[in-house]
């Protein structure tokens, strides 16, 4: 459990791992250099229960921190669970059968998706879930479901502990680091395998990692790029043909000039070998104005 300033809802996250029906676990909390009343309330609950370890670094973000918390754990299965969201009662016993049962490396559930304290007028949707189905993930058609979107809330993850080393445990980009783990994941080979259950709720506030879209679309974009730069043959075209579809998402969602051309140069730069990119460079923004200049970057894509 990752936390940073996280007074408002750490009790709560931590209760929630406290009252599983499935007992045999321990709770490793890494403090990312708080300066609130994080570090007390972790104490109080240390003293509580001597399953809840906990360990300090300065702030390097949620991706590092969960690393030291995995190289910190004794188990063999890993679950995740942030300082803002909760879990089900039956979470752990469920989702530990289920990895048994299922016999593979990875699996997750569906979850709960929870407003608070939101202040950018959105509407929100009593009993929205992430939408999980039953299904089976491996190989290029599990890569390829991944790659229209991450379908994985972290929340509801177990995973073997030894497979997440051999893909070198999270970045440090500081969004959309599972992603691109799930992705190494599923090019490395390893199987996943998801239950339609809710098991857990997943927070959204005004100070929440992924609550700013528009940032885990670029973070994203990065992700599927620097993979791109690295796939084998078998998945450069999967990989090139998803990277346009995540251009397109980013430019439906830009509404002004400077935006525009803040992604152009993105375009353009992942782009340098290809030439009806490299065109875009031909044509000047300012004098066709950057919606005319958008339709053309939509039809060259």
């Amino acid at each position: 459990m990752p936390v940073y300033n996280g007074e408002k809802f750490l009790g709560e996250s931590i209760y929630s791992v406290i009252k599983q029906s499935y007992s045999d676990w321990e709770l490793i909390i890494i403090d990312d250099g708080s300066i609130d009343n994080t570090s007390e309330i972790i104490s109080d609950f240390i003293a509580l229960d001597k399953r809840i370890k906990t360990f300090y670094q300065t702030n390097m973000k949620q991706g590092i921190a969960r690393n030291l918390g995995i190289k910190h754990s004794t188990g063999n299965i890993i679950a995740f669970l942030d300082a803002d969201d909760l879990w089900k009662v039956d979470k752990l016993a469920i989702m530990v059968d289920f990895l048994h049962q299922s016999k593979c490396e990875l699996v997750f559930s569906d979850a709960y998706i929870q407003y608070d304290d939101l202040s950018d007028g959105k509407p929100v949707i009593k009993n929205q879930t992430f939408g999980v189905v039953n299904a089976r993930y491996q190989g290029i058609n599990g890569v390829e479901s991944f790659l229209l979107y991450n379908r994985i809330p972290l929340l509801t993850v177990l995973v073997k502990r030894e497979t997440l080393f051999e893909v070198g445990l999270f970045s440090d980009r500081g969004i959309s680091e599972d992603f691109e783990l799930w992705l190494k994941l599923l090019l490395k080979g390893v199987e996943f395998k998801s239950l339609n259950q809710v098991l857990a709720f997943y927070r959204v506030h005004s100070k929440s990692t992924t609550h700013q879209d528009k940032l885990a679309i670029d973070a994203s974009i990065d992700v599927i790029y620097d993979l791109y730069r690295n796939v084998g043959k078998s998945y450069k075209q999967l990989f090139n043909d998803y990277l346009k579809v995540w251009y397109r998402r980013k430019l439906e969602t830009i509404a002004d000039y400077y935006a525009y051309k803040e992604f152009l140069a993105v375009i353009v730069t992942q782009n340098q070998n290809n030439f009806k990119y490299q065109l875009l460079k031909i044509f000047n923004l300012g004098s066709l104005g950057y919606k005319l200049h958008k339709k053309l970057i939509f039809h060259l894509i």
